[in-house]
């Protein structure tokens, strides 16, 4: 199990976006432009720390698969949760 979710960290990793003259392998940036640190992964202590965002919620039908998932800095999916989370991009962005 563990070994499952380190593959599946790594492949969410991979989805975000390179940061301008930092190494992508310890730094990289989500899709709102705030910078995640790839060992900081569940670290909600860290201003680098970065988790899971389900772009389908599991309560409303989503899952852990890879194309359901994306990389966020956890100071916006906390500010996400609290409702004043601006997201860049519209939900309407990712379904059809």
């Amino acid at each position: 199990m563990v070994d499952l979710k380190m593959k599946l960290s790594e492949e969410v990793w991979q989805k975000a976006t390179l940061a301008p003259d930092l190494d992508p392998e310890y730094f990289r940036l989500d899709e709102e432009g705030s910078l995640i640190k790839k060992t900081d992964f569940n670290n909600a202590s860290s201003i680098y720390g970065w988790c899971f965002f389900h772009l389908r919620p599991i309560w409303d039908g989503g899952n852990d698969d890879i194309r359901n998932l994306k990389p966020l800095n956890v100071i916006n999916k906390i500010l996400f949760m609290a409702g004043s989370f601006k997201p860049q991009f519209a939900e309407s962005d990712y379904w059809d």
